[in-house]
């Protein structure tokens, strides 16, 4: 019988308000950054942009997404 380790990675996702487009960012691409992980949305929401239309009118929310290790 195998063991399943069942980890929780963070990762914050995003959807631009003018063209509905989403993305995802990973809580450890932060640090690229200069932001810690875990480091509140609020503190960054404000530099995002939209990759398809450029518009600076995102919604962020973090997600706890579960992924299991065999």
């Amino acid at each position: 019988m195998r063991d399943v380790v069942k980890s929780t990675r963070s990762v914050i996702m995003v959807r631009c308000l003018s063209c509905q487009h989403r993305g995802v960012i990973a809580e450890h691409d932060l640090v690229r950054f200069g932001l810690k992980p875990g480091a509140p949305i609020a503190q960054f929401v404000k530099r995002l942009r939209c990759r398809k239309c450029g518009s600076g009118n995102v919604l962020a929310r973090r997600s706890h997404s579960r992924s299991a290790v065999a």
